[in-house]
């Protein structure tokens, strides 16, 4: 049977709308992709063969004031995989694990991932590297990243801070300047293949990543050197728990050292807890104690309620106030304000208070900076914490006035007496210097900033004179003076609240020792703080002998003169060995000679035990009065005297 014409032609027909509609859609759907979707698509096509590659510049230095490197970043090597290219896992995993001296298991779970790109091992070492190159397994390569390293170890930790696999500050000032030291990074686009290796690099050769730019401290590596072995001498010497010292120029707001014990080494910082992290200096706050006196005295001297010759009758001991006992370490009957302070009478500053009254002290607590941050450069600072005066019960202005119910920073305090030190103005401390870019120009500078002015240059002097009682004979300061320089502080014993319990914990306390010298021309503020310490919980003979240790070297490595030039004491080796000091003076009748003058060793600051020790050692002729700690001898260290004469050794504490 023949096919019907028509039905051919109708069939034909048929294909050819069919074959036309779909030309129209394919040229509808070409238009959509080519046209409407095209920038779209090629996004997800480059993302499939182009992956853009993140390069870090080089991390800038940290300098210490004299250009010493603190941290420096080196080229580092890590190990990756490309699991999806590993032909035998199982062996590649114990190559690896074995070249990289790591545990099997763990080699073999970060390669069991369904990710086409793992870390093995960051930051190897280079002997670890060649050992990789050696084996030259496909699918395991090593990759050249920035590795931070902090030459002078533990020195500063807390206050350097560390960073991050990718270069990124995590605390301390490598996180406060992170911006300028990290710099900006560069990237490029690496062409794949379909198994994601690498077979173009766009503009790789010609990326040049400028570095970031350096950042010079303040700090002076030798005062924070002396610093830290102070503290770690003083807190093993009475068993404490940790410990804190601050060292700033007064006129400045320069900080010189930031010391915390225990230490903290930004090289190993995987290995240590973030407690150790802390700067415990500007984190931490605690009731400062009778240090806190001094603002007391310098909101009443400013105010003029009280002259530094005014008499107070101190109760001998005993003086109830707001319905409490308020206790005197010792009992005491008149004495003038200035006594008050260099006793360290708890009645004392109370009744000075009540002259004074809330208000008025509340203004100059609010002047001094505390409650308020103090704007040092470093990440994580206290406020402290000072309640409003309204808020305060009648009890409170006595408890403040000791330094009880209000917790300050180290910082903050530093700052206040360093107020009194330079004439009455609250500076602003600071850490950096300045930064400088890569082509050694530098891009900004830190300069010294007054805050506020918080107390009357006469006034800053009247209390200067008072404080350098605390550490004369009769003060609570007294084994914090030195030979040759005047000091003006004053020491903290304060109890530590029991947070378990409520109120004061009957054991735990915190010793401290604040001051500046040379008093009258200071040239470093300073402040030691022994925390729970075991021995002695005293701040006149636990934390005054440090700040006199760190306080002598560090005017010696800033080249201060003394103001009273003495007699340097011979060693002790000359002394066992009796050798004898000649001096030679002229006058109208010729020369005098005196010999076998002996040069008087200095014992301030010895134990007991240590001072027979000493003494039996250099076979001198003692007499110990008292107990505890040496805080004055007869004749003073250095002055000269017979052999056959007696030492005289007054103890305390």
């Amino acid at each position: 049977m023949k096919r019907s014409f028509a039905g051919i032609k109708f069939r034909l027909a048929l294909a050819g709308v069919f074959f036309l509609l779909l030309f129209l859609a394919i040229t509808v759907r070409a238009f959509q992709l080519q046209i409407l979707e095209g920038e779209k698509l090629k996004r997800l096509g480059e993302r499939q063969h182009l992956k853009e590659w993140i390069v870090l510049p080089k991390r800038g230095t940290i300098l210490d004031r004299s250009g010493e490197p603190l941290a420096l970043s080196l080229e580092g090597q890590s190990v990756y995989a490309r699991p999806h290219r590993l032909k035998e896992s199982q062996a590649v995993g114990r190559s690896l694990a074995q070249a990289l001296a790591m545990d099997p298991a763990e080699v073999m779970q970060k390669l069991a991932v369904d990710k086409p790109f793992v870390w093995v091992k960051r930051q190897v070492t280079p002997k670890e590297a060649e050992r990789i190159e050696a084996l030259n397994l496909d699918g395991v390569g090593i990759y050249y990243e920035p590795n931070r390293y902090y030459p002078q170890g533990q020195l500063g930790g807390q206050v350097i801070g560390f960073v991050g696999r990718d270069s990124q500050g995590l605390e301390g000032v490598e996180m406060h300047y992170n911006h300028y030291l990290r710099g900006e990074s560069g990237s490029s686009l690496v062409e794949r293949d379909a198994l994601g290796r690498r077979v173009l690099v766009q503009g790789v050769e010609e990326l040049q990543i400028p570095p970031g730019s350096d950042i010079q401290l303040t700090l002076d590596t030798s005062i924070q050197h002396l610093a830290e072995k102070e503290l770690e001498a003083s807190v093993a010497k009475y068993r404490a728990k940790a410990g804190i010292a601050v060292v700033v120029e007064p006129f400045t707001g320069e900080v010189l050292a930031l010391a915390n014990y225990p230490y903290f080494n930004p090289n190993n910082f995987t290995r240590q807890s973030s407690d150790q992290w802390r700067n415990r200096a500007v984190t931490d706050s605690f009731e400062p104690g009778s240090t806190f006196k001094t603002i007391l005295a310098a909101a009443a001297l400013e105010e003029g309620v009280v002259g530094k010759e005014d008499l107070f009758y101190c109760e001998y001991g005993k003086y109830l106030f707001a319905g409490r006992i308020i206790h005197d370490a010792h009992e005491y009957g008149w004495l003038p304000f200035s006594k008050i302070i260099q006793h360290s009478s708890n009645i004392g500053v109370t009744k000075v208070a009540e002259k004074l009254n809330k208000e008025r002290y509340y203004k100059y607590i609010e002047k001094f900076g505390f409650g308020q941050a103090t704007g040092v450069d470093l990440p994580g600072e206290a406020t402290g914490v000072v309640r409003p005066v309204g808020k305060w019960a009648m009890i409170d202005l006595a408890t403040h006035s000791f330094g009880q119910g209000i917790s300050v920073t180290p910082i903050q305090l530093l700052m206040a007496y360093g107020a009194i030190a330079n004439g009455g103005f609250l500076m602003r401390p600071f850490l950096v210097r300045r930064a400088v870019g890569p082509d050694s120009r530098v891009l900004w500078e830190n300069q010294p900033h007054v805050v506020r002015r918080v107390i009357s240059e006469t006034t800053a002097r009247t209390l200067t004179s008072i404080l350098k009682g605390v550490v004369d004979d009769g003060g609570t300061g007294v084994m914090a003076s030195m030979e040759g320089f005047e000091v003006a502080g004053k020491t903290g014993t304060a109890q530590k609240p029991d947070l378990v319990r409520g109120g004061y914990s009957a054991k735990k306390r915190v010793a401290s020792f604040i001051g500046f010298v040379s008093a009258d021309d200071p040239r470093l503020v300073m402040l030691v703080i022994i925390d729970e310490p075991e021995v002695n919980v005293y701040g006149g003979t636990v934390a005054a002998p440090a700040f006199r240790n760190i306080a002598s070297a560090s005017l010696q490595r800033l080249g201060v003169v003394p103001d009273k030039l003495t007699p340097q004491p011979i060693p002790a080796v000359a002394m066992q060995e009796a050798s004898l000091t000649r001096l030679e003076r002229s006058n109208d009748r010729g020369v005098v000679r005196e010999e076998r003058a002996l040069e008087v060793p200095d014992f301030i600051g010895l134990s007991l035990r240590e001072a027979v020790e000493k003494a039996r050692a250099l076979k001198l002729k003692v007499e110990m009065r008292g107990n505890g700690y040496v805080i004055k001898q007869s004749p003073a260290a250095g002055a000269t005297w017979g052999r056959g004469e007696m030492l005289t050794l007054n103890l305390q504490g």
